[in-house]
């Protein structure tokens, strides 16, 4: 499949504290701007902006390059996969479908007038977002006999700046046609983000705006939805996280105490976790909007550029070059990982691995296996002073550290908020809320 192993594989990684590093791959030659995973945790897609996307195997080992994706005039902004297809938005303004057997392109969207900002996939269709304010729904099998016409089903059009963030909401599965033919349910949702400082419902189905999400007083950055597809997330530059009902339309709460721009968030049951560009990483629960932890590196200023939850760890992607895995429970950290030499961008994990894409131009693999979170080890605890008592040894009563020092010398610490208002039970909580935070049906997929 594709160009086989890469040429541009590096062990041992040189640089900084790179020797945690499995493998170190160079294939392009400039920065990654997007990186995801197949839904099985088989295939990773990296684009860049050196024009070209990657295909790499997560089950080999060293990882290989199973093809290089050529086509683009520009930049690769962003990717996604499905079923056996790869498809790739650019600054060139084009979406490319690629077979990933073969890396052969199989179709071009052609359509919007400025730079493809993200894509995603949701049944039958692919949708993109754009610089040109407007969203564009492709249908996915669309091939060289398709007119360029009958291609795009929808182009939403009502924001009045660039469109960034999108998601689906799928509705209630009718399991037949709607009057076009088209497999899509009555109830199906788009939401968009824009810089316009809103965002928006819309209606697949009819193609129409339902609701406009309006607080924020900057640019959305980021959104996520919870499971059942009722409150929406957006985070802001104006450095705010609102939570909206998508039915009504109506700010039901805003949280606060980030003190910069919120680059990423992600629910998790029934936590919400947003990182920004305070160096912070804040968890929520979604039920009360009470912060029940704070991330934070003491001594760096470097901004949150990804998070991604997986097993009880958070793994969070920083300017500083650095990704960091956390107990998400007790909020230690558990490993700093350093290599890359500019911002990591992107994180995804399978297996026992943890991979990651930066603006060096690199994608660095790293081994999770060793990492131990703070449950595993209390469980541990709980048999050895089981077993001590059983021997009429006295047990030794552990605790749980607030400030960690490394051999770096650097301390990593984990706050509760500071106004006494917001001062919470912390074990009650764990108790009764952060005990199932590891969710069970997640993907390795962003």
């Amino acid at each position: 499949m594709g160009s086989g192993g890469s040429k541009n594989q590096d062990q041992n990684c040189s640089g900084g504290a790179s020797a945690e590093a499995l493998e170190c791959q160079r294939e392009h030659s400039g920065s990654i701007n997007c990186m995801v995973m197949s839904d099985d945790g088989s295939l990773i897609v990296t684009g860049s902006d050196d024009t070209t996307a990657c295909m790499w195997s997560a089950l080999t080992t060293p990882t290989e390059c199973l093809g290089v994706l050529k086509g683009h005039d520009k930049r690769i902004t962003c990717a996604a996969v499905s079923s056996t297809f790869v498809f790739t938005g650019s600054e060139d303004a084009t979406v490319r479908k690629w077979d990933m057997c073969t890396s052969e392109c199989l179709y071009i969207y052609k359509g919007h007038l400025q730079q493809v900002q993200r894509i995603i996939c949701c049944g039958d269709f692919v949708i993109s977002t754009s610089y040109d304010k407007t969203v564009k729904v492709w249908q996915m099998d669309a091939d060289d006999v398709m007119d360029e016409s009958e291609a795009c089903i929808r182009t939403l059009e009502g924001h009045y700046r660039a469109v960034y963030s999108v998601i689906f909401i799928a509705g209630e599965d009718t399991g037949g046609l709607n009057e076009e033919g088209l497999k899509i349910n009555p109830g199906d949702l788009i939401i968009t983000g824009s810089t316009d400082n809103t965002a928006k419902s819309w209606s697949l189905d009819l193609g129409v705006c339902l609701k406009t999400f309006s607080k924020h007083s900057a640019p959305i950055t980021c959104m996520d939805s919870d499971p059942q597809g009722r409150l929406l997330y957006t985070g802001s530059h104006d450095c705010k996280v609102n939570v909206w009902s998508i039915a009504s339309g109506r700010c039901l709460r805003t949280l606060e105490g980030h003190k910069s721009t919120i680059t990423c968030l992600k629910v998790v049951n029934r936590l919400l976790y947003t990182g920004s560009a305070d160096s912070k990483i804040k968890c929520w629960v979604r039920e009360f909007g009470d912060c029940t932890r704070t991330y934070k590196v003491s001594n760096t200023e470097a901004s949150v550029v990804y998070l991604k939850f997986q097993g009880g760890l958070l793994f969070a992607g920083y300017t500083d070059h650095s990704l960091r895995a956390f107990d998400a429970k007790s909020g230690a950290l558990k490993r700093d990982y350093r290599g890359h030499t500019d911002a990591v961008n992107y994180v995804a994990v399978s297996g026992r691995k943890a991979y990651t894409a930066s603006s060096d131009g690199t994608l660095r693999v790293w081994d999770i296996s060793k990492i131990s979170t703070d449950e595993e080890l209390f469980q541990l605890s709980a048999a050895t002073r089981a077993s001590r008592k059983r021997t009429a040894v006295s047990p030794i009563v552990g605790h749980m550290p607030v400030s960690c020092t490394y051999s770096d010398d650097e301390s990593y610490t984990t706050e509760s908020e500071e106004d006494p208002a917001n001062q919470v039970d912390i074990d009650d909580y764990i108790t009764r809320y952060l005990g199932d935070d590891v969710d069970v049906t997640s993907s390795p997929t962003q």
